[in-house]
């Protein structure tokens, strides 16, 4: 049988309670009787019915019904042996559908057909084989004799409004159907089929309204069949049925029935939320495996030891989950993630949006994950928590009964740090912006002990040439100074013209690339738009264009400008004699009037530290003034800084607020910047090695809302610093950038009941956090790791159980666990069995539906027959030893 349709666990299947064959007296086929059992399982293909009961009346055709069984199950169709039985009730009996289990036809036997001579004792086949045909006993005989049998079956009232229907044939009787006479009548009764009329206004009538008045609790799903008399009819001519199964077997159809206010539907349920589809694994312990999820709720299962700890943990750092500063054994779960991968192993993703869009995420030990669609590698910039999936959570084990502090921020943090991707990209890039302003200071920082270095330099030149000067050098060496006076000059010009080159350089190798390849995408809509819009950039371009041309002119026009520099220092060259010639004139007059010790070249030389001083001291005051602008900026990007702290923080509330609504119980409350003790460690550490004494730091922290207050108020700081202003303004300076972009973290704390959390036993602390996370509606996927370790069974079956089958039908959750009651009870749609053997991990997968899954789950895991006891209590059907 194929059930490849199984690979994701449970699914919803388009079903057909009613159907009719060849068999069947009213039933015709005018075909050829050779393609009879073919064109049937066709019909069956194209009407997408994938689970159907073959129900003739008052008749089972063995043969016929393996050989539709056979060839149905070859497409992927699982076909179930019935009976439209006809019961002696009302003024024309009572039409049920009995759906047998495989165990009535197992062993070539059919057990059946000989149950129903009992039915109708004295009369030959051919008088009640036939939809007229009617029984000797009642609805309740009827069961008794079935019940004599000691094998599974399950009753389905055929359309129950019509004629020989239950409720029109048994109206006032339905009184009746909760007392005992109607025990096992009840017990095996799991549908009614072809339920139409909702509120009928006729007193007296039945209508749905008022049978479930009478039935209460005890009404069971409603189904539906096409009651085809022909292949032809085998349609669904006003309403469809689909039933929620996780194997071909009987019992999944009888559970899903019984289970119906989650398993049955009008409609193929249609998944709304981001979910992950699979995951496969190359390299490491689980090289070439692939898991397949479900996009409802996953069990990973095994004892302790088997892997399903290592699996959650690979799934986690595939979504790069961060692991927040409180997560208990950070390193040991790092280590499971190598030691499943191994070395350079690779985890890969597939994972569906909300939207449908299939999404490949890899990564690779030690590398960054990589996002795909259809092969293609997409740009880094798409958030693999955010785009792809949405707000997925993670808590790994311990996690939710941490007591450490900071765990409340870690808490925050999961719950709402997706959402504030936006604010925190514009606070990095405001940090990047504050950086270059500090950098750009420190190298600015020195300007004025330069400045009053070159002032000094050029006053002392000036003084050593006033003796030059009553000497006449000044004149008589004018031609020498001013050629080098000239050629300082040369060069700066030049020196800058190389900058404006390099800085137009560095523009075109950061945005040349980027521009140009804009052009490459191709739009998917908007075609004609995307045509006018090119043709106005094909214009930029071109400007683009001109621009490298005119920087290459302004290259070539740098290369004859160093040529003329050239010239010019080949005219030096050439005069060197004659300055040679003046100064050895100069020196002899010098020499005459007893001054022999002013020497001419040293003139030259104290007139040139003078020109290169001023020059220097020009470039100074330019750059004291940019430092002041700098110094501006940067407190202005403080300012909007400390406008993003501020803003993240209101979205943290908003969130938070949403959050608390959802949990009278548990509150979280927040304080801006609250967190004084992460304030003052950091601090400390900052400072260690300074001898700044920590009553000193504890006073500034006290004083100042954070380290760019203190900054801002400067002087101020300084005369708080203790006895070292000093080497406290050395050890701020020197970390100044980490100082002003470090954050003061926000305070939170935890009540559960007005009381905090932190001071509640584990178990309460579990059991708290766990309904609290799970009420949140926001969360498209749930990934907890041993949720059970600090709670209680009956907290798990009571509270947790419940939210979880009410949720998963918008939520992925994939649970590691070793207690039972979470994939028995939450009817887990998948099940991923672990064994750890040889340096493997071995994986059985399959839904709960699954009877080797749930022979596993009955050896392996704690407590797994008394959670199918438990199951099987709730819906009195299932015998998991069986």
């Amino acid at each position: 049988m194929d059930k490849t349709i199984f690979n994701n666990g449970s699914c919803w299947l388009k079903a057909d309670f009613h159907l009719h064959t060849k068999a069947d007296d009213e039933f015709t086929f005018a075909g050829d009787e050779n393609y009879y059992i073919s064109n049937y399982v066709d019909k069956l293909e194209e009407q997408n019915i994938r689970v159907g009961v073959i129900a003739n009346h008052n008749k089972f055709d063995f043969a016929e019904f393996k050989d539709l069984q056979k060839n149905a199950g070859k497409k992927g169709i699982y076909l179930l042996p019935g009976v439209e039985l006809s019961v002696s009730e009302g003024s024309s009996g009572v039409h049920v559908l009995v759906v047998f289990a495989e165990e009535w036809i197992s062993d070539g036997k059919d057990r059946i057909t000989p149950l129903l001579a009992t039915m109708f004792l004295g009369k030959s086949p051919s008088e009640y084989q036939n939809e007229n045909g009617r029984s000797d006993k009642n609805l309740i005989q009827t069961v008794a004799e079935l019940e004599k049998c000691g094998r599974e079956y399950f009753l389905v009232f055929a359309h129950v409004e019509e004629n020989k229907g239950l409720w029109k044939e048994m109206f006032t009787r339905l009184d009746d159907w909760n007392n005992a006479t109607f025990d096992a009548v009840r017990k095996r009764t799991l549908g009614f089929q072809k339920v139409r009329t909702y509120d009928n206004a006729e007193s007296g009538k039945p209508d749905r309204k008022k049978v479930q008045t009478k039935l209460g609790s005890s009404y069971p799903a409603e189904v539906e069949g096409s009651d085809a008399k022909s292949i032809e009819e085998i349609v669904a001519k006003t309403r469809e049925c689909f039933v929620k199964i996780g194997d071909f077997t009987f019992e999944s159809i009888e559970f899903a029935l019984s289970a119906y206010e989650n398993r049955v539907s009008t409609s193929c349920v249609k998944y709304k939320h981001s979910y992950i589809q699979n995951i496969s694994f190359k390299g490491g312990l689980l090289n070439d495996k692939v898991i397949h999820f479900s996009p409802e709720m996953n069990s990973l299962i095994g004892i302790r030891g088997s892997g399903k700890s290592s699996i959650i943990e690979t799934i986690r750092y595939a979504l790069d989950f961060q692991l927040g500063n409180e997560t208990q054994d950070k390193s040991y779960k790092d280590s499971l993630v190598r030691y499943v991968l191994g070395s350079s192993g690779k985890i890969i993703i597939s994972a569906k949006d909300k939207l449908g869009q299939v999404f490949s995420i890899e990564r690779i030990l030690g590398n960054n994950p990589q996002v795909y669609i259809d092969g293609k590698l997409q740009p880094a910039g798409v958030s693999i928590r955010e785009t792809i999936l949405n707000n997925p959570m993670y808590f790994g084990q311990k996690d939710l009964s941490s007591r450490g502090d900071g765990f409340e921020k870690d808490l925050v943090e999961k719950l709402v740090g997706e959402k504030l991707y936006d604010v925190r990209r514009k606070i990095d890039l405001k940090c990047q912006q504050i950086r270059d302003d500090v950098q750009y200071l420190k190298r600015l920082q020195d300007v004025d002990e330069q400045k009053k270095e070159q002032e000094g330099k050029k006053q002392d030149a000036e003084f050593r040439i006033q003796k030059f000067k009553e000497y006449g050098l000044d004149k008589k060496l004018a031609l020498r100074v001013g050629y080098n006076s000239d050629l300082s000059k040369l060069n700066q010009i030049l020196s800058k013209i190389a900058e404006f080159i390099g800085a137009f350089d560095e523009v075109f190798a950061q945005y040349e690339d980027d521009l140009r390849n804009a052009v490459n995408y191709v739009p998917k809509q908007n075609s004609e738009f995307w045509k006018g819009f090119y043709n106005q950039y094909g214009m930029f371009l071109l400007q683009i264009d001109s621009f490298k041309k005119g920087l290459l002119d302004i290259r070539n026009i740098n290369k004859l400008l160093l040529e003329k520099k050239g010239e010019f220092g080949v005219t030096i060259k050439n005069l060197q004699e004659e300055f040679a010639t003046i100064e050895r004139k100069l020196s002899a007059e010098l020499s005459q009037q007893d001054a022999m010790s002013l020497r001419p070249d040293e003139f030259v030389r104290q007139q040139q530290i003078i020109t290169t001083a001023a020059q220097m001291l020009e470039e100074l005051e330019k750059a004291q003034t940019r430092r002041l602008e700098t110094t501006q900026t940067l407190k202005q990007h403080l300012a909007e800084l400390e406008n993003l702290y501020h803003e993240e923080f209101v979205l943290i509330e908003k969130e938070l607020s949403k959050v608390n609504a959802t949990s009278p119980a548990l509150k979280i409350t927040s304080t801006f910047r609250g967190d004084k003790k992460a304030y003052l460690t950091f601090f400390t550490d900052m400072f260690r090695g300074s001898k700044i004494r920590g009553s000193t730091l504890e006073g500034l922290v006290d004083g100042y809302a954070d380290f760019t207050q203190m900054y801002l108020n400067w002087n101020a700081t300084k005369q708080s610093a203790g006895s070292s202003p000093d080497v406290f303004e050395q050890y701020f300076l020197e970390n100044l950038y980490d100082l002003l972009v470090w954050q003061v973290p926000n305070a939170f704390s935890i009540e559960y009941h007005g009381k905090e959390l932190k001071s509640h036993s584990l178990g309460q602390r579990a059991s708290a956090l766990i309904l609290f996370v799970l009420s949140q509606h926001d969360n498209d996927v749930i990934i907890i790791d041993q949720p059970e370790d600090d709670l209680d069974n009956q907290t798990i079956y009571e509270d947790v159980i419940k939210l979880i089958v009410a949720m998963k039908p918008k939520v992925q959750f994939i649970f590691a666990t070793h207690n039972a009651n979470i994939p028995v009870l939450g009817d887990s749609d998948q099940v991923i069995a672990c064994d750890y053997l040889e340096d493997q991990v071995g994986l059985t997968i399959g839904s709960i539906d699954n009877p080797e899954i749930q022979g596993k789950i009955v050896r392996i895991m704690e407590g797994g027959e008394e959670a199918f006891n438990k199951r099987k209590e709730i819906y009195s059907i299932w015998n998991p030893q069986k």
